[in-house]
């Protein structure tokens, strides 16, 4: 179990560290490039919307496991993000054209996302011990990590990011290739196969991931537009993001047994529902003299919202779904976040760029409230199904 979990571990934290760049380093960067906010947003919407029309081919294509393997699926996607990165750097200095490239870079790392997530749930579902959970907050630290070499470097040599972001990317290939499962499909025939079957098969699922949908666009217009809300709230936007990612590891590592003793339904609902004060303690902050302690308490709040919230998902996909849908159902997961990206992108960039960070961040916590009742009826409707 050890080794194994080990190498689950280094698969997600070489992914994660990555992703770091593109969930909250890409605004950032393109803001050096002289591009406006609500411009950035349509650049960063298009990716996210990019990997949406990417993710369900290749996420169908490795459940059925012919000529798409997790294996292979995240090893191009790591050799073809990597020569992304290194194009951007060398041949990207028209504006347009880095974005373009950093636009494609995003959207090949998005829809990776699942196939990596599938690698740990395709040895947990044949019986062998592999702690996802805690590989998932190993991750978390790295991406702490991440975000602090990123800021640091944002500060001094910004066109270094990607240099460190293809290497990285060379290890996320190296890592698919020796551990990644040549996954045997399951005859599709099961299931139908199709991602329609999945939509018809599971309709309280779907209503969830909907639910995680709108949750998950005020987290991401926070992460995405940092940059730009730290100068209203306070806070240092590499601290902010180091603390978050440190305060994730507890949690993720402890994940697999308080499941033991909590559903993961109730652990969804109160995760949930804590995004409520996350998001409620940056709007405070926005207009009230606090200072930029209820930034960095906000960001520690990513213990109790995002930390148990993300592998109760993984969990509850992996046990809603049938076998043969299972990269479909933790996709369909991914697909949402994708969803949220894309509204959140434009949402955010168009908000803080008409109405101000104030504005935005009330908006933000009346999607969290209206996130948290889709997710419980999701949860509810499901219940009622398997009761």
């Amino acid at each position: 179990m050890k080794l194994r979990t080990f190498r689950f571990s280094l698969m997600q934290s070489v992914y994660w560290f990555g992703a770091c760049l593109v969930y909250s380093y890409a605004e950032r960067i393109l803001l050096s490039y002289g591009f406006q906010t609500g411009v950035i947003g349509v650049i960063l919407a298009a990716s996210y919307l990019s990997a949406m029309v990417l993710q369900p081919a290749i996420a169908s294509a490795a459940d059925r496991g012919r000529r798409v393997t997790l294996r292979l699926g995240i090893a191009a996607g790591a050799l073809l993000s990597a020569a992304l990165a290194v194009s951007a750097r060398i041949g990207g200095n028209a504006p347009v054209v880095f974005a373009v490239l950093l636009g494609a870079l995003s959207s090949v790392t998005l829809a990776v996302q699942p196939l990596v997530n599938a690698v740990g749930f395709h040895y947990i579902n044949r019986g062998l011990d592999l702690d996802y959970s805690f590989a998932r907050g190993v991750a978390s630290i790295v991406y702490a990590l991440a975000s602090l070499l990123f800021g640091a470097l944002a500060a001094r040599r910004i066109g270094a990011m990607l240099w460190v972001y293809a290497a990285v990317q060379l290890g996320l290939f190296l890592s698919a290739l020796f551990f990644a499962p040549h996954r045997e499909g399951i005859a599709a025939r099961e299931t139908g196969g199709s991602l329609a079957d999945v939509f018809r098969r599971y309709p309280a699922f779907v209503l969830f991931c909907a639910g995680n949908l709108v949750l998950v666009v005020p987290h991401m217009v926070i992460n995405s537009y940092l940059a730009s809300i730290t100068k209203v709230t306070g806070g240092d936007m590499s601290v902010m993001i180091a603390i978050a990612a440190l305060v994730e590891f507890p949690a993720m590592m402890a994940y697999s047994r308080l499941r033991k003793r909590i559903p993961d339904r109730v652990l969804l609902v109160a995760s949930a529902a804590m995004y409520l004060l996350k998001t409620g303690l940056l709007l405070a902050a926005a207009y009230l003299p606090i200072g930029a302690w209820a930034a960095y308490v906000s960001s520690a709040l990513q213990m109790l919202c995002y930390a148990i919230f993300v592998p109760a998902a993984s969990y509850y996909a992996n046990d809603t779904v049938s076998e043969s849908d299972r990269v479909k159902g933790q996709m369909l997961l991914t697909e949402a976040g994708l969803a949220a990206g894309v509204v959140s992108m434009l949402f955010g960039g168009l908000s803080i760029g008409r109405f101000g960070v104030g504005i935005t961040l009330a908006l933000c916590e009346g999607l969290v409230a209206i996130g948290v009742l889709i997710v419980w009826l999701g949860l509810w409707k499901g219940k009622q199904k398997a009761d």
